[in-house]
């Protein structure tokens, strides 16, 4: 394959993918927030079908009532602090069990492109709230899972090739 029929296929993925985020923005635009849903309960209308400067400002009132009574619904739970290893720990063993109950495949994906596009399509989507290093350093865990195991089997070259594109991961 050559480089621009790459390219070309790139372009075409990244298109469907415009579409899809395009469409969820769509959708995401069409849907409320429970605080606007809440003041249309009491008051007839949606925050944005206010007419009058008045009207808006009794939705700037809601809002603060409404936002302050969440937060202080919210802030009685607080998590427990952990450490790296207790979570890295406790995501193995949630894996381990969704693929005990057949919710998640265990098996790998065909190619490191495929590993690497839906990698990208997480980031855009279900982790779109991570930053840029943990982005990272997921893709790097999920690249180092992808590769094969040492093994007594396979030949000393083999295994030191392994550790070697391992070494360079970090």
């Amino acid at each position: 394959m050559t480089d621009k029929e790459l390219i070309e296929i790139e372009i075409a993925y990244f298109q469907e993918q415009i579409k899809v985020k395009q469409k969820k923005l769509k959708e995401l635009e069409q849907t409320k927030t429970p605080c606007e849903e809440a003041f249309k309960d009491n008051y007839g209308v949606y925050p944005n079908e206010l007419k009058t400067t008045d009207d808006f400002n009794c939705w700037k009132s809601f809002k603060r009532g409404y936002n302050a009574a969440y937060e202080e619904k919210v802030s009685e739970w607080q998590p427990t602090p952990q450490t790296p290893e207790q979570v890295a720990d406790g995501l193995k063993e949630a894996f381990r069990e969704a693929v005990k109950q057949g919710v998640v495949s265990s098996t790998k994906s065909k190619t490191l492109t495929d590993l690497i596009y839906e990698w990208w399509d997480d980031v855009f989507t279900t982790h779109s709230n991570r930053g840029m290093q943990t982005s990272i350093e997921d893709l790097v865990d999920q690249i180092e899972a992808w590769l094969p195991k040492e093994h007594d089997t396979n030949s000393y070259k083999w295994n030191e090739c392994i550790r070697m594109i391992r070494e360079k991961l970090r």
